[in-house]
């Protein structure tokens, strides 16, 4: 069996679109990491899809657990219970769609998903993937897709 070599998809391919100068909507946003591309890691992702996810997609989820908490504490013990695991599934609903438009934001600069570990290394890796999410991406088509359009 011949082992196919990956060294020339290695290479950025010019792309004949260029980054896109508008930013992404945030309700054009809602539908592609909500619905079209909930558990898919791969392809590309957008400085304003990536953003626009963060910001409302953390204020929903801070503002649903609270609710959930406070209402919870109302009806004693069980609503306490029930409250608390009602909001660790909020957050895991929120999470998982925040791992795969992180992973995506990744490889629109070239990086691999598994920079995200990064996450666990206080203040340096915090940095690191901060400044990774701040970066503008390749204008070139690279080994995780094409250029992110914001159309979607």
């Amino acid at each position: 069996m011949v082992k196919r070599s990956r060294y020339l998809s290695n290479f950025p391919v010019n792309s004949s679109q260029p980054r896109p100068t508008h930013i992404m909507k945030p309700s054009t946003m809602i539908e592609v990491c909500f619905h079209e591309k909930y558990f898919d890691f791969t392809g590309r992702a957008s400085r304003s899809e990536f953003g626009f996810f963060t910001l409302i997609s953390s204020f929903l989820g801070i503002l649903t657990n609270i609710v959930l908490i406070s209402v919870g504490s109302y009806f004693g013990k069980w609503g306490g219970i029930t409250s608390s695991v009602l909001a660790v599934i909020v957050t895991l609903i929120f999470l998982i769609p925040f791992l795969t438009v992180s992973t995506r934001r990744l490889h629109d600069i070239g990086n691999s998903g598994w920079y995200l570990l990064f996450i666990f290394l206080p203040l340096i890796g915090w940095y690191l993937l901060f400044k990774a999410y701040t970066r503008e991406g390749s204008d070139l088509t690279n080994g995780y897709g094409k250029v992110p359009l914001n159309t979607n």
